[in-house]
């Protein structure tokens, strides 16, 4: 027993003359999983003849200096051997749920008996890591929708490209690696091919759009703007709005509207040309630029909200105060929280403004500024005006520039 700790410090090379190297299981869920003689460093476990390859060397010298615990040897299914002390310890002294990595790869589950390989996706982006090697990432789902990438061993997954090159998959991480023949071809634009082995493919070719859907209910999100939600769908009826671009779409409305679309969310913006337009329905096309597929839908306006109005925005419009005698003028409109204009309201009528050079009346948008007594406007090139709503306490501030006096 005493000759384990010095074997460790020199490599476990002693101990491959006499011991049998098992298999290491993919999951670990209790001792007796663990096989004999088996080294485990921190939350790393590595067969002997893993351990034992010059090649690791390295990675076994990594773990050891960054292991902050002690190191144990499996010898048979009694207990560990303690590296430190070389002394025999019982099962429960090494906790297997901590145990990540076999031979330097994350250990995972077993496949379960119930899950079958039903669809493989793909991500059509890939990554450039060298001159003629690139990334993706891939997912395996099986019948439940669950991700069952990590379960599925490279070996029973084929790849190939539309463009000369081999593909390595690494199913630890759902990453497959491109390596071109050409480097000319890593700018071109490509298709990615997975099939399992049992025939399940997946590849990142578009999925042609077989129709969509616009949902004609709106929401209001601001002065001039809505929202509504749509979707994509492909031959087999399945929802592929995020991966068709924008750009592959054009959407037009009755009223000329500005519409964006984002496929990220689903989800399509309305810029009204006016308040009017936004309480109206307006009617939606949708239309695909690759098979000119289209749809419309009459959107129905947003719901006008029924809690109270108040004041939310004070505006003074008017860059420039005209001037008439000892009066000066300018405009404002006052929004309440849904965006309507209520200037000419008892609510948009309760604020209140003041200047720097006298005092201000309201009435229907119309700012009228009586001059001080001895001030005289001419010299001024600018003022200032405020708005107060005492309710809400919304406030604004504007500097307008003094126009050229005129006569009354």
């Amino acid at each position: 027993m005493k000759k384990f700790k010095s074997v460790m410090m020199m490599g476990f090379v002693l101990l491959t003359v006499t011991l049998s190297k098992p298999a290491m299981a993919m999951e670990l869920s209790s001792f007796n999983d663990v096989p004999d003689f088996a080294v485990v460093i921190g939350d790393s476990m590595y067969t002997l003849e893993y351990a034992n390859d010059l090649k690791n060397i390295s990675l076994i010298n990594d773990a050891v200096v960054k292991n902050k615990g002690d190191i144990f040897i499996k010898t048979d299914d009694s207990g560990w051997i303690k590296n430190s002390n070389s002394t025999q310890v019982n099962k429960d002294s090494v906790n297997i749920s901590t145990i990540k990595y076999n031979n330097g790869q994350a250990i995972v589950a077993s496949v379960p008996a119930t899950s079958n390989v039903t669809k493989i996706q793909i991500d059509p982006t890939i990554t450039k890591t060298g001159t003629n090697t690139a990334t993706f990432t891939y997912k395996i789902l099986d019948q439940n929708g669950l991700d069952i990438t990590k379960t599925i061993p490279a070996s029973d997954i084929y790849g190939s490209v539309s463009v000369g090159s081999t593909i390595v998959v690494d199913p630890t991480t759902g990453i497959g690696t491109i390596t071109f023949n050409s480097s000319a071809d890593i700018s071109k634009s490509i298709i990615i091919t997975l099939v399992n082995k049992t025939g399940v493919t997946g590849t990142s070719a578009p999925s042609k759009i077989a129709g969509f859907s616009i949902n004609p209910i709106t929401t209001k999100t601001g002065m001039y703007t809505a929202t509504f939600k749509y979707s994509v769908i492909n031959s087999v009826n399945e929802d592929i709005t995020k991966t068709v671009p924008a750009s592959q779409l054009t959407v037009t409305s009755s009223d000329k509207s500005i519409i964006v679309l984002n496929p990220s969310t689903a989800t399509g913006t309305i810029t009204y040309n006016s308040t009017i337009d936004l309480n109206s329905s307006i009617s939606i096309t949708l239309k695909d630029l690759l098979t000119s597929i289209t749809v419309s839908s009459v959107m129905v306006a947003p719901v006008v909200e029924t809690n109270a109005s108040k004041v939310n925005k004070i505006s003074v419009t008017s860059t420039v105060l005209g001037v008439i005698g000892d009066k000066g003028y300018a405009l404002y409109v006052v929004y309440d929280q849904y965006g309507n204009d209520i200037t000419n309201t008892l609510l948009g009528n309760n604020v209140t403004f003041q200047s720097n050079i006298g005092q201000v009346q309201i009435k229907n948008g119309l700012l009228t500024i009586t001059v001080n007594s001895g001030i005289n406007l001419k010299p001024f090139s600018s003022v200032i005006i405020t708005g107060y709503d005492s309710i809400s306490k919304v406030t604004t501030s504007a500097t307008l520039t003094v126009a050229t006096q005129l006569k009354s």
